[in-house]
């Protein structure tokens, strides 16, 4: 009789202490939503697009446009090694000052300054943590390393690296990784006339030809800034831009509308300054996955002040940009 007595406290104590425990684990995890939100998880749908945005016929597409590079009004040194993040340092090939491709004429083209741009991350309107971009060029090389910081699932991280070709940025690597997932990437093979093969982790089966000028989703953004740097007078209000894209499983080409060069606050920290608002057009009858919108600034030599991107499933993820700095030279040696 005692034997069963004391069985019983002991499975009642059990019992008790298991929902103890899942009492605090459903408080903690209230908590971090409340203070947090559920970062990637929507259960809204996608506002509709603005009708000047979809594409109702088939706009013509011009063949990419080779670049032509100016050299930088000032030259600065970068460490030849990167930090632990990636193993690999940004190559040698290509180093010194740029305009390496030659004399070819093109269009103006010139890499905005190394520097690490730090911006306040935003999911449907809430505010996170702070995201740090580190955009890194030597000579005709560059590397593009975002970190989005985010409660209970871990980081978001993108980088981007590769050199500058005859049509300007020219990625050779592009992956992501979300908190301890396995890392997605995209390879891009290409020959010396830009072209070549597309190969990605998450199809391997898939390996599309590369054409010409192709970007992924953030070297797009710097291939913009590149442009404008070598010239302002391009990409006016009302006319479209067409490039191909990678994404991770995709290569399509995407058409973006300019909104042309406009004094607004759009990016805050920089109060009433000078951008470019640059918006992803979508197909009437086969949209894209999201509706992209970016703003550059032209005090940040046209790089990126505010990004926002629409998912399918209703979610906006948006980076504003927050303030500068200098490349942190010992955090970039391994």
């Amino acid at each position: 009789m005692i034997d069963s007595f004391g069985n019983l406290f002991q499975s009642i104590s059990r019992r008790s202490l298991w929902i103890l425990i899942a009492a605090i684990f459903l408080s903690v995890l209230g908590h971090l939503i409340l203070f947090f939100g559920l970062p990637f998880i929507s259960f809204g749908s996608a506002p509709p697009i603005a009708e000047d945005l979809i594409i109702k016929t088939e706009l013509r597409v011009e063949p990419p446009k080779k670049i032509q590079l100016s050299s930088a009004p000032k030259k600065k040194t970068i460490p030849k090694k990167t930090n632990a993040v990636s193993a690999d340092p940004i190559s040698d090939a290509g180093k010194g000052e740029q305009g390496a491709l030659g004399n070819q004429s093109g269009q103006a083209f010139r890499l905005p300054d190394s520097g690490t741009y730090y911006f306040d991350a935003y999911v449907d309107g809430q505010l996170y943590q702070t995201a740090q971009l580190d955009w890194i060029t030597e000579g005709n090389n560059y590397r593009l390393y975002i970190n989005i910081p985010y409660a209970v699932v871990g980081p978001f991280v993108f980088e981007s690296r590769g050199s500058v070709d005859a049509y300007g940025i020219a990625p050779s690597i592009y992956w992501t990784q979300r908190g301890t997932k396995p890392p997605r990437y995209s390879r891009f093979d290409r020959d010396q006339n830009g072209a070549g093969k597309m190969y990605f982790s998450e199809k391997p089966d898939f390996t599309p030809d590369l054409l010409p000028g192709t970007q992924d989703r953030f070297s797009l953004m710097f291939q913009f800034a590149s442009l404008l740097n070598g010239s302002d007078k391009i990409d006016d209000a009302g006319s479209i831009r067409a490039l191909p894209v990678v994404d991770f499983n995709t290569l399509e080409m995407w058409q973006f509308k300019s909104y042309g060069e406009e004094e607004s606050e759009a990016i805050p920290s920089l109060g009433k300054s000078v951008n470019r608002h640059y918006a992803l057009m979508q197909r009437e009858n086969d949209p894209y996955k999201r509706q992209v919108d970016i703003w550059l600034a032209k005090d940040l030599d046209w790089l990126p002040g505010r990004m926002r991107s629409l998912e399918s499933n209703g979610r906006v993820l948006e980076l504003v940009f927050k303030q500068k700095a200098p490349i942190d030279k010992a955090k970039l040696v391994n």
